[in-house]
């Protein structure tokens, strides 16, 4: 009865209505504190130190069949790569603005063989952000950044059992030391290609084995400091092609191995001291090159691995280089005495200084052993030089060493002989109209003394003569 009263009540049933109201309220509010919870969940590196995912905003990632789709539809908002969970063969993350990938943003995927990134116009990678140890995945990754501009790849980002890595246009802000590390025992390729690449630090990528290497048109905006490739073994061949440096620091690429290396068309701002220390087992090309203020020991550091057993030795090639020599007398490049070097058009942008020459051989030849053996492969800059109707001379600011020689070194010498024989033959002359000229003064004072002087007499006999003299008596009228 007293239920139905109350029902019949109309405060009654408000106080009621609103206690409801409330309690739908808490409920709500703890669902989402809940899902909050966990969609932020605290993850750990592996140094054991907690990731926060921060608070950027997740990208929206859509599951189709074995595919992870991850589009920022080109929002203008900073966005970071949520933690993905769950079987995937790919992963594409496209069309961002600004996304910054978290430590270890992929651990809890299962078959993932390959990852891209395309179309991203500011891309933080940090410490581990796509980092797959072996215990995660025994499937090698492929890992691809097309058309990705980087802020920052942090150190190890980029970690573990990763197959391929291709960079394809776009350009990196800063690499880290140790941002690429050990890859996998024998991966496939590391690739870049048309990427601006602005500040590299030293040992950046250290310590992994790739079956190819290739860097072709590139552009390194700062220097290449010392050990910024370390370590690394190429197991196939390593192809730099169309790379635009500046200062390239001694030992910038440092290599345990390589059987093929290839550098061609590239330029070089200036190259200090071995710029690639390299060991390796097959012949080396490098062909169209420039260099700028080169050391002469730049290629010194190429040296033939002990796994090569042949009797042969390894050819070192040099085809249509230009270099620049920093000093103000040319000097001769230095190698290995393994390689046997062939020089084909090296070109020095220096003039040559006919002094280098021994002039004791006629005719003359350079002293040093490298000028000589390639004295019609070496070219030397020559000022308001001409060759137009030489059809073998492409350039007409070069002029063939043999040619320097023969046409301006021999004249000088020749010059020089003859300047010197007329100046000695004045000097001879000089001292012989001298002597003689001492002979006939000091005859000719001789002379005068004879006619002053009288014959000697006693007083007696002179005034003897005087008296007769005035006397007359030795006049005579004949």
């Amino acid at each position: 009865m007293r239920n139905i009263k109350n029902l019949k009540d109309p405060t009654w049933i408000g106080r009621q209505t609103l206690l409801f109201i409330f309690c739908i309220s808490v409920l709500g509010a703890g669902s989402e504190i809940q899902a909050n919870l966990l969609g932020k969940r605290t993850r750990r590196d592996y140094n054991g130190n907690n990731i926060n995912d921060g608070q950027l905003q997740n990208v929206t990632c859509d599951f189709h069949e074995t595919k992870f789709s991850c589009n920022c539809k080109n929002s203008r908002q900073s966005m970071q790569l949520p933690h993905l969970i769950g079987y995937a063969y790919q992963v594409e993350v496209s069309n961002c603005n600004s996304l910054t990938v978290n430590a270890n943003a992929l651990e809890d995927t299962q078959g993932l063989r390959k990852i891209k990134f395309k179309d991203i116009d500011n891309l933080t990678l940090k410490k581990f952000a796509l980092a797959f140890p072996r215990y995660a995945s025994n499937t090698p990754l492929i890992v691809e950044f097309e058309k990705v501009n980087f802020e920052l790849i942090d150190s190890h980002a980029i970690n573990g059992n990763i197959e391929e890595i291709s960079f394809i246009g776009g350009r990196i802000g800063v690499i880290n030391p140790f941002g690429f590390t050990t890859l996998k025992d024998r991966a496939i390729i590391l690739k870049m290609e048309n990427v601006l690449v602005k500040k590299i630090e030293p040992q950046a990528f250290k310590k992994f084995a790739v079956e190819q290497m290739e860097i072709t048109n590139c552009v390194f905006e700062q220097n290449v400091p010392s050990k910024a490739f370390y370590e690394l073994e190429i197991l196939n061949s390593l192809h730099i092609h169309n790379v635009k440096f500046r200062e390239v620091h001694t030992r910038a690429f440092s290599f345990k191995m390589i059987s093929k290396l290839i550098i061609t068309n590239n330029y070089f701002e200036a190259v200090d001291g071995e710029w690639i220390e390299a060991y390796v087992r097959d012949n080396v090309i490098v062909r169209e090159n420039y260099f700028g203020r080169t050391s002469v020991i730049a290629f010194k550091g190429i040296r033939v691995h002990r796994d090569y057993m042949s009797s042969e030795s390894l050819e070192l090639r040099l085809a249509n280089n230009t270099i620049i020599s920093p000093y103000e007398q040319p000097r001769a490049l230095e190698f290995t005495e393994a390689f046997a070097v062939n020089i084909k058009q090296l070109r020095y942008e220096n003039e040559f200084d006919c002094k280098d020459l021994d002039i004791t051989q006629k005719p003359p030849k350079p002293r040093n052993q490298f000028f000589l053996s390639n004295i019609d492969n070496i070219f030397f800059y020559k000022m308001g030089f001409n060759t137009s109707h030489d059809a073998n001379n492409y350039n007409q600011s070069f002029v063939v060493l043999g040619k320097i020689i023969e046409k301006d070194c021999q004249q000088r010498s020749y010059l020089l002989y003859k300047v010197l024989g007329i100046v000695g033959s004045v000097l001879l002359l000089l001292i012989i109209a001298i002597s003689v000229w001492i002979y006939f003064v000091k005859k000719r004072r001789r002379r005068k003394l004879d006619v002053v002087i009288p014959e000697p007499r006693t007083y007696k006999e002179t005034q003897i003569v005087y008296q007769i003299e005035n006397a007359g008596l030795l006049k005579t009228d004949l």
